[in-house]
């Protein structure tokens, strides 16, 4: 293997574990930013959206209640493509149950309230998914069109399934640019975030916008533990071993910034990557020590901004 091809290959891993990190922090990052809600049990939508992708996509026997009980999944395989539509859709639908019945009450309590309410439900799902699926974790089947390497002339071998996780990531980062800058309920939420108050003596309703603007950061969640489990497996783990990093990218990108939260996502990925291959017991803390060195600089995150989208 040539030292371009080792190198190119680095670049991939590195790409598709930033988005992976991407697509989490970026579900975190509208959320807060934009309601001023910090939301740990966004790791239990990443959690159930690899666990939904799973049952959905492939027939994989569980262990725990479900094999004590004699159940099984569904019985029949519809694919990754019909997991990759369905999961976002099913985690949306939990996400306005989430912001009704659990953001909505805390939107007034402090940050610290609204930190251990929703870090003890992301520790419920986590030891309800370890009863009812097993402690046992799981390979998530790579669809067959996506394995193999792609040859690029003069470069050599890459991921195919690492090059298809990159390319959805920029498509669901590009879907969300769109909405904020292109939708009326886009508009609405920024006008939101910079005064409430005054948006609603306007006349803008900003209560669905911000449902949905939840509901939506839930469905990136969702998407991400798809791409995450194809990558890292899965496990009832995962959502609090992902929650944590994604959080700190947020705020070392800057809260509520979608160019800060991209930015801050690739170094991450890189930085992990890079001290996976050195020193694979500190890739986690090679993150946390990233945000070290950036806050030390610039406090405020790489891209502070106060209106979300930016």
């Amino acid at each position: 293997m040539t030292l371009l091809e080792s190198a190119v290959q680095f670049v991939f891993i590195a790409l598709s574990v930033a988005s992976v990190y991407l697509l989490v922090a970026l579900g975190l990052s509208i959320v807060f930013g934009s309601l001023q809600f910090i939301n740990m049990a966004h790791g239990a939508l990443y959690l159930i959206g690899a666990y939904v992708g799973l049952l959905v996509g492939y027939e994989i026997e569980f262990g725990g209640l479900l094999a004590s009980y004699g159940l099984s999944p569904l019985g029949f395989e519809l694919g990754f493509l019909a997991a990759l539509v369905v999961t976002p859709i099913v985690v949306f639908v939990l996400g306005v149950v989430m912001e009704r019945l659990l953001a909505d009450p805390l939107y007034d309590r402090s940050l610290l309230d609204q930190l251990l309410v929703t870090f003890g439900i992301l520790l419920i799902f986590q030891e309800g998914f370890n009863l009812v699926f097993g402690r046992t974790g799981f390979n998530y089947p790579r669809p067959g069109w996506a394995s193999g390497p792609i040859l690029i002339p003069s470069v050599g071998a890459v991921s195919r399934w690492r090059a298809y996780v990159v390319f959805l990531t920029l498509v669901f980062l590009g879907v969300i640019i769109a909405f904020y800058k292109y939708t009326d309920y886009g508009l609405a939420v920024r006008a939101g975030t910079e005064d409430t108050e005054m948006t609603e003596l306007l006349g803008i309703r900003i209560g669905r916008p911000f449902l949905l603007i939840f509901a939506i950061g839930a469905s990136y969640a969702g998407l991400a533990g798809i791409l995450g489990g194809s990558l890292f497996g899965v496990n009832a783990g995962m959502g609090f071993a992902n929650i944590i990093p994604a959080l700190v990218i947020v705020i070392m990108g800057g809260v509520g910034s979608i160019k800060g939260t991209t930015i801050g996502a690739l170094l991450a990925g890189f930085v992990f990557a890079t001290v996976t291959q050195l020193w694979p017991s500190m890739a986690t803390a090679s993150i946390y020590a990233l945000a070290i060195v950036i806050l030390t600089a610039r406090p405020s995150g790489i891209y502070p901004t106060g209106e979300i989208g930016q």
